[in-house]
């Protein structure tokens, strides 16, 4: 795997303040790596459902056990590890939102909005807790065409 250009890591308490605290965090992330406006949504947005899981339901809010947040910088992506110390799940039998008999629970919607907002996202259970890796590609910055627009691209007026 290539090495990153930054990269920034992070601990947690796994306590209902550590939201704002990895907020806080975040957006001087933002600010450091120079993150462009719309890539930054999507990191935060999935990184932020993936921090909140693994609080809540991988660590059950007991303060003696840690999030771990990776943030690295590549070339062409951003890749987000968040780490619990929770028992773990099977992604795959976390029931779809989307369908009737769940549509008005309350949980359930975060991993459907990582799947939707990363390109690619991964779990690994471990020896002590859940891992999840959320890649991002970049998207943003002018892009090459791969033939001239015809008349040089102006239009009729």
């Amino acid at each position: 795997m290539a090495k990153p250009i930054r990269e920034a890591h992070r601990e947690f308490i796994s306590v209902i303040d550590s939201v704002r605290e990895f907020e806080r965090w975040f957006f001087n992330l933002k600010r450091r790596f120079k993150i462009p406006p719309k890539e930054f949504d999507r990191i935060y947005l999935a990184s932020n459902e993936a921090f909140i899981n693994a609080l809540i339901h991988g660590n059950k809010l007991d303060p003696e056990r840690k999030v771990l947040v990776d943030l690295k910088e590549f070339k062409r992506s951003y890749r987000v590890d968040v780490k619990d110390q929770g028992g773990g799940f099977e992604p795959e039998q976390v029931p779809d939102p989307r369908k009737e008999e769940n549509l008005l629970k309350e949980s359930g919607r975060g991993l459907l909005i990582i799947r939707e907002v990363a390109d690619e996202v991964k779990f690994y259970r471990e020896k002590f807790g859940m891992r999840i890796k959320i890649k991002i590609k970049k998207r943003s910055g002018a892009r090459k065409l791969s033939r001239p627009i015809a008349n040089g691209g102006a239009t009729a007026g």
